[in-house]
């Protein structure tokens, strides 16, 4: 009877290792598995950071393009009313001009 003792512990002790060594396998398995999980979130997560900034910086670059527009919109529309105005005075300058010389022609 001792000897069946024996055989069965032994037995016992040889599938424990087994069972070690498959744990320890699945263990691997599943940290394997994690680490490539954590990297494929941190690529993803970098890629939408990566997006989101670019469309940030394309929202500013609208925004600053939209104020250049209005900005320029606002100087043409300066400009023409400047130029309009000395338009208007050309015929009264051109007037004086010309009785200046009339004017002072003999000298």
């Amino acid at each position: 009877m001792s000897l069946e003792l024996l055989k069965s512990i032994e037995a016992a002790e040889v599938k424990a290792v087994e069972m070690r060594a498959e744990a320890q396998k699945e263990a691997r398995d599943i940290l394997k598995s994690v680490e490539e999980a954590c990297i494929a979130d941190e690529r993803s997560a970098a890629l939408e950071h990566r997006a989101l900034g670019q469309r940030i910086l394309e929202d500013a670059r609208a925004t600053a393009n939209r104020r250049s527009d209005a900005q320029a919109g606002k100087e043409a529309a300066e400009r023409d009313a400047v130029a309009k105005a000395a338009q208007a005075r050309l015929d009264q300058a051109a007037q004086v001009i010309f009785e200046r010389i009339v004017r002072d022609g003999h000298r």
